[in-house]
């Protein structure tokens, strides 16, 4: 069970990140960026509320929020912390 959480962590990792490289690249509704935004749309709202990328210079920083707190995460269960 413990393999499975930490491997699931890892694939939102991997999914948070090629989300963000596919936002250089690609329009939102092109696929597979169109797959990976409505898969972390759902993560990014909640940090989209309080650092909107109006507030911060139109720069997005919920996924760097969200791959930080999936860190801590990762880490608190691995008993590093």
């Amino acid at each position: 069970m413990e393999a499975f959480i930490f491997m699931f962590l890892q694939a939102v990792t991997v999914v948070i990140i090629l989300d963000a490289v596919l936002s250089w690249v690609q329009a939102p509704a092109a696929f597979p960026r169109s797959l990976t935004s409505s898969m972390t749309a759902p993560l990014y709202a909640p940090i989209r509320a309080v650092l909107s990328p109006q507030k911060t210079g139109g720069i997005d920083f919920s996924p760097l929020v969200i791959l930080m707190a999936l860190q801590l995460l990762s880490n608190v269960l691995r008993g590093v912390l």
